[in-house]
């Protein structure tokens, strides 16, 4: 069993996948599957297990040629002008919708519009147009504020990347609730400002540390 770290291509992340194949060589491209989902990246390093159990699941990892690349690199392209096109067309078709990200993956067959609204839209006409336009499957995938920040990433007020984009759940893919209270308890300034994250929601981090603070704050104080 091996443990392979791959840095993701055009992501700048890494991710790790368990497998047992051998073949694999630093430096080599390589496709693999996260979240469903098909990437492509170079090999960091292989760590053997030497027999140990692996903690998770084997994943599908193979080897990735240059056509594979080249596809890979003609798929953002196809994403970016999806992008462009979309945006001026929700313009054009006045909806109350925001575009957030175009996903178009190495092994689907259709495209992907991920968007934020406050109520309900009608984009039939845009989608339409954009099947017209690309001839692929086109779907349309409504996600919450904190949705958003999570897919697009970005810096959080201590510096690193938000915890949404790098740690948090990814495994069933969900975030946790965020409260209030979780705020109070740790003596924290009540200021939009200073306890909410990039996508205005209350930080996923008041989280951390709410339950050392819960039992302190129940404890008597000595006498």
């Amino acid at each position: 069993m091996n443990l392979i770290e791959v840095k993701v291509y055009s992501e700048q992340k890494l991710a790790y996948v368990f497998s047992d194949r051998s073949d694999f060589k630093k430096e080599e491209w390589c496709l693999f599957k996260k979240n469903g989902k098909t990437k492509i990246g170079k090999i960091r390093f292989i760590f053997s297990l030497k027999g140990e159990k692996s903690p998770h699941p084997v994943e599908k990892i193979e080897k990735a040629n240059l056509k594979d690349k080249q596809e890979f690199d003609h798929r953002r392209k196809i994403e970016k002008k999806a992008f462009e096109v979309a945006s001026r067309k929700i313009l054009h078709y006045k909806l109350s919708m925001e575009l957030a990200k175009v996903d178009y993956p190495l092994d689907a067959d259709q495209i992907t519009f991920y968007y934020t609204a406050k109520e309900r839209v009608d984009f039939r006409a845009l989608i339409r147009d954009l099947a017209r336009i690309f001839k692929v499957r086109i779907q349309m995938q409504q996600i919450g504020v904190r949705d958003k920040a999570k897919l697009l990433s970005g810096c959080g007020i201590c510096g690193r990347e938000i915890c949404c984009a790098s740690f948090l759940n990814k495994k069933c893919g969900k975030l946790g609730s965020v409260n209030l209270e979780k705020a109070r308890v740790q003596n924290l300034p009540l200021i939009s400002s200073k306890i909410s994250g990039i996508c205005g929601r209350l930080r996923c981090c008041l989280n951390f540390e709410y339950s050392i603070y819960n039992k302190v704050s129940k404890k008597p104080p000595e006498s």
